[in-house]
């Protein structure tokens, strides 16, 4: 049930004037692109998860700090496995759609199509298991589909500042509660 309500926040919230329903491939692409991310992060694949976060994202890193995109990368990655060796994600799932899609214009000229997914997962680390749920932004640039969870308002503020629209979206509340 709160998955399903997960979903009708997300088709109220994230929709505003702009909002079209996703076309049967683009649905169909999201799809695929969102189980790959899921296969990924269930095997704990730290390479394949932080090819899915957006290149404007990690320039928006490496500009601040003073790096080469590479090395945050290389730098995420390297974070993300530490993170995994220490925390166990299960029961990872997301909602299959259909989705309303927002297409955004960036100052570049750059076309954006992005979707917000509802996803729950399961997380233990330090003996606490917590289920998680957290709208995940899918934002289609170029050919591909990428991917940034949002657990707050920091996390969405970090995403604006490469997708300047996302400042004022209005996106589900992540939610994390303690099962044991």
């Amino acid at each position: 049930m709160r998955f399903l309500t997960a979903i009708l926040m997300t088709l109220l919230l994230a929709g505003h004037a702009t909002a079209r329903p996703l076309g049967e491939t683009e649905q169909t692409a999201l799809m695929k692109a969102v189980d790959s991310y899921l296969r990924a992060t269930g095997a704990g694949n730290a390479e394949k998860i932080v090819d899915t976060i957006p290149p404007r994202i990690v320039n928006v890193f490496a500009g601040s700090a003073g790096i080469e995109a590479k090395k945050v990368q290389e730098t995420l990655v390297t974070q993300t496995k530490e993170i995994l060796k220490t925390t166990k994600i299960s029961e990872f799932v997301a909602s299959k759609g259909p989705f309303d899609a927002q297409d955004s214009k960036l100052a570049d000229g750059t076309d954006i199509t992005w979707v917000v997914v509802p996803i729950e997962f399961t997380a233990e680390a330090n003996g606490k298991k917590t289920r998680n749920a957290q709208p995940l932004l899918a934002l289609h640039e170029g050919e591909k589909w990428y991917f940034s969870r949002i657990d707050g308002p920091q996390q969405q503020q970090i995403v604006a500042l490469a997708y300047p629209f996302m400042t004022e979206a209005k996106l589900p509340q992540a939610t994390s509660t303690p099962l044991n």
